[in-house]
């Protein structure tokens, strides 16, 4: 009800004509902010205690009946940082499309198919200490300049596949046009049926090569069974160039266990990865582990707590927060810990 009031109160601000053809339009969001205790960091140049917004958002979604089993459909989501006054506008999946029996066709911007087999998987996602702190680059980003689809679900059975002309544009605000030798390609496949969950990704092409970067694949899966859950992950980027890019051929895991008591659902999980070098760099290694709780205070308002310790990974880059804290040399095998108290709202 409150979103229909809302959507009609803005109806009423801008003229009818451009309301008129739209059958809804919904407001939604989730408003997520922590206050951390840091160590084993560079404290000569951040505090020890911060407040960050991880992965807040506000979005407008609508969808127009066109007959005979056709969608119209639109998004536009915006990311808000709670703590310090600023986001960004149409910056997170905003897009334009069609739907139907054939499945989804979008045009605009969108989490890559390859970065959305990670996402059903991360029991600490959006939390500073999120699984991309470990196991993130290559294909594993937001796409723009995408042309994306999502495939009907066969009994369980999903497919997507999305191309970009460019999906690393430096400057956003700018005019000029998409790069040349700059597009990626991902695909992925997914199962589910009830409490399993299976997932395969693929991400390749001249985008990667310019960033010195070849192919990247991972492999997802979940099993819940009674009030346990068990999630594992594998992805593997190759490395394409000597000298640039990433520091060789980048191999990593994770493997994490939930049970839930009634409102509190703990946790845990641990990665490992490993940059095998390569003729120039001699490479190193990446480890995290997380345990923590969650309180669900309702259907849509949680809070949590978390402790998590890291070699060589940066608290919150995974979760884009608003703050963002490393040992201090990300690469001289520096440990850092993070105890990370947060709330979390949708609406």
């Amino acid at each position: 009800m409150k979103k229909s009031l809302i959507a009609l109160a803005v109806a009423g601000v801008v003229s009818a004509p451009a309301f008129a053809a739209t059958s809804n339009v919904d407001i939604y969001g989730k408003l997520h902010v922590s206050v951390s205790m840091f160590d084993d960091h560079d404290d000569t140049a951040y505090n020890d205690v911060q407040i960050s917004s991880n992965a807040s958002r506000i979005g407008f979604k609508g969808a127009e009946d066109l007959g005979g089993g056709l969608s119209a459909i639109w998004q536009i989501e915006s990311g808000v940082n709670l703590d310090e006054q600023n986001g960004g506008n149409a910056n997170r999946n905003s897009f334009v499309g069609l739907k139907g029996g054939f499945g989804t066709v979008l045009i605009g911007n969108h989490d890559t198919p390859l970065k959305l087999v990670g996402r059903a998987v991360d029991l600490f996602g959006d939390t500073m200490a999120d699984s991309r702190n470990v196991m993130s680059g290559g294909s594993d980003t937001r796409a723009k300049n995408v042309v994306a689809y999502m495939s009907p679900n066969f009994t369980g059975l999903s497919f997507a596949a999305a191309y970009s002309t460019d999906l690393s544009v430096s400057a956003p605000s700018a005019n000029a046009g998409d790069a040349a030798d700059a597009s990626v390609y991902n695909l992925n496949a997914t199962y589910t049926n009830g409490p399993l969950f299976l997932g395969l990704g693929y991400g390749d092409g001249d985008g990667h090569e310019a960033l010195g970067l070849g192919k990247h694949m991972r492999a997802a899966a979940g099993f819940t069974f009674g009030n346990f859950k068990v999630v594992g992950q594998y992805d593997k980027l190759d490395d394409d160039a000597v000298g640039a890019g990433q520091e060789g051929d980048f191999d990593a895991w994770m493997l994490g266990a939930a049970y839930t008591m009634g409102n509190v659902v703990l946790k845990a999980n641990y990665m490992d990865g490993t940059y095998d070098g390569d003729a120039v760099d001699a490479g190193y290694d990446v480890q995290q582990w997380t345990v923590g709780a969650d309180y669900n205070l309702s259907k849509r308002t949680s809070v949590y707590a978390l402790y998590a310790k890291g070699e060589n990974v940066t608290m919150g880059a995974g979760a884009g927060s608003s703050d963002q804290i490393s040992g201090f040399a990300l690469t001289g095998d520096e440990d850092i810990s993070v105890i990370s108290l947060g709330v979390v709202h949708t609406f």
